[in-house]
């Protein structure tokens, strides 16, 4: 997996090489460090380990979608196409969401809501006054599927987090992976699948859908075989 820019104060982290981060104007304080661009925080958060929520909160949380395309060139050199999209953005004067440039290609905005400004600069999607139920959409081909030693290939997602100082608030992620026609199955699942990590077949793949607090990395390993019919 890439490694991605770390930064100390406030961050959401987000799979699929797009790490969304708040800025401010402000030269001398860390640019993540802004408490207003946040909800009020809990009594109560957690301090990093990682909770599912099987019962989601009652207001919405910041959720990224990412849906990923398998084909079968992709078995050879790893690279997917991959749409992502992040919904209920927090409120910020000014965002940005860095990529991987080693790894991404072909960035573009697709759409955008309640953004006054958004643009793509280098590896990176530039935002301009964030309003109330936010949403932008990109899309990118991204080099995230490895071919392992066995002849099977992993997915390796995250760490996801949704981070205010010492706490972890929630965090919605879900993950559609399209393989289409090609003869793949879902063999693993780290985490496996339970209340609040949800993972589901569908016609041609499978999809995720958690709620959770704290950090949360997944790996899906895929192999060859079983028919759609097969899978769990």
């Amino acid at each position: 997996m890439p490694n991605y820019p770390q930064a100390l104060g406030i961050r959401v982290m987000v799979l699929v090489s797009g790490v969304l981060f708040a800025l401010t104007a402000a030269a001398e304080i860390d640019p993540l460090d802004d408490d207003s661009l946040w909800d009020s925080p809990r009594m109560e958060v957690s301090r990093g380990e990682l909770l599912f929520l099987d019962t989601p909160p009652a207001e919405p949380v910041h959720h990224h979608q990412n849906e990923i395309t398998v084909g079968a060139s992709s078995l050879v050199d790893g690279w997917v196409a991959l749409r992502q999209c992040h919904r209920d953005i927090d409120r910020v004067g000014r965002a940005q969401i860095l990529y991987n440039g080693a790894n991404t290609e072909d960035l573009e905005i697709e759409s955008h809501r309640n953004i006054e400004e958004t643009w793509v600069e280098g590896a990176s999607v530039q935002l301009r006054r964030v309003s109330a139920d936010a949403e932008l959409c990109v899309r990118a081909r991204s080099r995230i599927l490895q071919v392992l030693d066995d002849g099977s290939y992993l997915l390796e997602n995250g760490p996801f987090m949704r981070r205010f100082l010492d706490g972890y608030h929630p965090m919605r992620v879900t993950v559609a992976v399209d393989w289409g026609d090609l003869d793949l199955t879902l063999a693993n699942a780290e985490p496996p699948a339970q209340p609040g990590f949800e993972i589901a077949a569908t016609e041609r793949g499978i999809r995720i859908d958690t709620v959770f607090e704290g950090r949360l990395k997944s790996t899906l390993q895929l192999v060859n075989g079983a028919s759609t019919s097969e899978r769990r």
